[in-house]
């Protein structure tokens, strides 16, 4: 089972330290988030955007990673500017060789097991949303915290997402595909937390599964509505008392990876004729795609 997980992570953690399930997170309540929003305002609504260099012009499509059948459809504007680009890039192009070393690292192969690491509440708990994604109990109790957070924290849905679409249109058409980060990359966001923390984001998600899939599709509302700021407030909209993990790994998964991204586009974005999906989550805001990408000189402007 392999979804679009390229997004935040999916390489190995290295060696996770013994922890006993008694010292092992449980439940906490959620509470209202502080929401912050610094704009600019102008890259608040819409999915797609021109952006024009001296070497021509490309389009930047906000994507989210669910395979609906009304968000994969593309719209027309969308559909004309993909088919009429030399170069497709999105987030990672996942060699298959990557995928399957990806695959087998998600599970312990030492023998633990993931019902020594939790409770046994809770572990049942993970066991009951996971089957729901195909899962045998076999294969989830051998799996990493990372592995067990990272499925549940996605639609139980085995259709290829949007993005993993657009990769198939664009390799059937001939075009040239690239990535704008490597998974090794994206895996250092989450190796680089220790065992405490992987099993804080796992209590979390299982704890409020049911409130994640309602937030999803309330995401997929706004996505719709090409509501960007929407999207990134809604975001925001529940935490935890002690919030500074979710905090950390906004950082990590967005602001930083936005710096990132505007400056590994430029010799796309140079060349022109680039259809360049991204997730829209990293559009918009003073710290989003859009904005740095201005600050760097290119003009941007909404399509659709």
């Amino acid at each position: 089972m392999i979804r679009y997980w390229f997004e935040i992570v999916l390489l190995l953690f290295g060696c996770i330290s013994a922890v006993v399930a008694d010292q092992a997170p449980e439940c906490r309540p959620l509470q209202p988030g502080r929401v912050e929003y610094d704009g600019p305002a102008r890259f608040d609504q819409g999915l797609l955007w021109e952006i024009r260099s001296a070497g021509g012009t490309s389009h930047i499509f906000g994507t989210i990673h669910v395979a609906d059948d009304e968000i994969v459809t593309l719209p027309v504007p969308v559909n004309e500017r993909f088919q009429a680009a030399g170069t497709f890039v999105m987030e990672v192009v996942p060699a298959p060789e990557d995928v399957m070393e990806m695959a087998a690292l998600m599970y312990f192969t030492d023998g633990r097991k993931l019902d020594a690491l939790i409770s046994q509440p809770l572990y049942r708990r993970v066991v009951q949303i996971l089957t729901d994604y195909n899962l045998p109990e076999e294969a989830i109790a051998a799996m990493r915290p990372w592995s067990a957070y990272l499925t549940m924290s996605y639609p139980a849905d085995m259709r290829p997402v949007l993005d993993l679409q657009l990769l198939e249109h664009a390799q059937a058409a001939g075009l040239a595909t690239h990535g704008l980060e490597s998974l090794a990359e994206q895996g250092r966001i989450f190796s680089e937390l220790d065992t405490a923390d992987q099993l804080r984001l796992l209590a979390d998600t299982a704890c409020h599964h049911d409130r994640l899939r309602e937030d999803m599709e309330a995401m997929k509302r706004l996505y719709l509505q090409r509501d960007l700021k929407g999207m990134f407030v809604y975001g925001q909209k529940h935490a935890f008392a002690d919030n500074t993990l979710y905090e950390e790994l906004a950082e990590r998964l967005l602001t930083r990876r936005n710096g990132v991204m505007a400056d590994r586009l430029k010799p796309y974005l140079d060349a022109g004729r680039a259809f360049i999906a991204i997730g829209a989550m990293h559009l918009p805001g003073r710290e989003g795609v859009l904005n740095r990408l201005v600050q760097q000189g290119y003009a941007v402007e909404r399509v659709y």
